[in-house]
């Protein structure tokens, strides 16, 4: 298969992937499902549901890529492979961190559907998400956007790069700076002049040197309220 096929054909696995996930988030899809099925419903279920379809869609969207011919294009020489693995793992720390502000049967949708099977009140967000706060400390003190940011460290430091591989980095990259900025323009309107002083506090992604060492020195609190 010539190069540029297979380029697009990968391409075109991420792009619908990127799209329907993109999507499914929007407040307008949601509002839309709510109106059909009941907000009831969709607090009690949206959440788990939308995990479960993300988790098979990723299946999917991986397996499709792994049948499209690939080649090798470059592999890190070994002093490189073990500072790119660091910043890899740095990467799943900063995106781990980020879910401290989660409950994780929350999160998940377990409590929302658990709850409405139980005929009990949901409460929350239409996704039955309860957080109603912005956080701005721990991980969110550096970083505004710490899940894009460990998303873009595992993408881009992988020592070993292949045409597939590359393909779906560049676009990965390209998914998580944009999403940080449609994430921007969401906050800004739910809160206003709080998140503008945020804003100007604390970087969009790449942390500060002195934050950083500040927030060692701090213990890496938990993010809080």
């Amino acid at each position: 298969m010539p190069w540029h096929e297979a380029v697009a054909l990968v391409a075109a696995v991420f792009l619908a992937f990127g799209f329907v996930h993109s999507a499914c988030v929007t407040s307008a899809v949601k509002g839309l499902v709510a109106r059909l099925l009941g907000e009831r419903l969709v607090r009690g279920w949206y959440r788990f549901l939308y995990n479960a379809f993300g988790f098979l869609t990723t299946a999917l969207a991986v397996y499709l890529i792994v049948l499209i011919p690939d080649a090798r294009l470059w592999t890190a020489p070994l002093a490189l492979r073990i500072p790119m693995h660091a910043l890899q793992l740095l990467g799943a720390y900063v995106g781990l961190r980020a879910f401290d502000i989660f409950d994780t049967a929350e999160f998940m949708g377990l409590r929302q559907a658990l709850a409405y099977v139980r005929g009990r009140h949901i409460e929350g967000d239409i996704e039955g998400i309860r957080i109603n706060r912005l956080v701005t400390t721990g991980i969110y003190g550096l970083t505004r956007n710490p899940m894009y940011l460990g998303g873009i460290l595992l993408f881009t430091f992988n020592p070993y790069v292949t045409r597939n591989w590359l393909t779906v980095s560049a676009l990965a990259d390209l998914y998580f700076i944009m999403g940080a900025f449609v994430e921007e323009r969401r906050l800004l309107s739910r809160f206003g002049e709080e998140y503008d002083r945020y804003k100007k506090r604390v970087p969009l992604l790449l942390p500060r040197p002195r934050d950083v060492l500040r927030h060692l020195k701090g213990g890496g609190r938990k993010a809080g309220g």
